[in-house]
């Protein structure tokens, strides 16, 4: 085997082993966000600092991504490679937060989260806004019923694969950043 191809070899072996170091520090991004995403409803500056942390998520898996193309793969790496880097890192940081954001609905949240999505729905303000968009009074009493019924468990896994999808699509673009054959030091 020649020293590309064993290169390759050990940089694929290696991915799994990064992407989890990488995902648990993206895992921690995201729970900050979360919190900050929960702390906006009493403290209305901490939306700003949410958003922020949301926007910053693709910047971070591609920098991870072209960090680990540099450490492991000498600042080469194919498209599929970096994006089978950037999914499992946030498969990973989705695995942690949803157990946090579990951890949170079942013992700490008491309906808070819930309670403000339903207020916007029954909001009289809006209600205009959503006969625009076609939801009939039927259709937001259905959805409140079905937000009622949630529990904490659902909650997190639904979160989970809205991250995971996410995430997916994001990787195609953070890959096609890192996949740039160019070494950046």
């Amino acid at each position: 085997m020649n020293q590309d191809s064993e290169n390759q070899v050990n940089a694929r072996s290696q991915v799994s082993a990064f992407a989890r170091v990488d995902g648990a520090k993206l895992g921690v991004l995201w729970i900050i966000s979360f919190a900050l995403f929960v702390g906006n409803f009493h403290y209305p500056i901490c939306g700003i600092f949410w958003t922020a942390t949301m926007v910053y998520t693709p910047f971070y898996v591609a920098i991870q991504t072209k960090n680990y193309a540099n450490r492991v793969c000498e600042g080469r790496i194919s498209y599929f490679h970096a994006y089978l880097h950037s999914m499992l890192t946030v498969f990973h940081a989705s695995l942690i937060l949803a157990i946090v954001q579990w951890a949170y609905f079942q013992y700490f949240d008491h309906g808070l989260v819930i309670e403000q999505y339903l207020s916007l729905l029954n909001d009289k303000d809006l209600a205009e806004s959503y006969s625009k968009m076609g939801y009939s009074k039927d259709i937001i009493t259905q959805m409140s019923e079905q937000l009622r019924k949630m529990r904490p468990i659902d909650l997190a896994i639904q979160l989970l694969w809205t991250n995971m999808v996410a995430g997916l699509i994001m990787s195609l673009t953070t890959a096609l950043y890192a996949s740039i054959n160019r070494r950046v030091k």
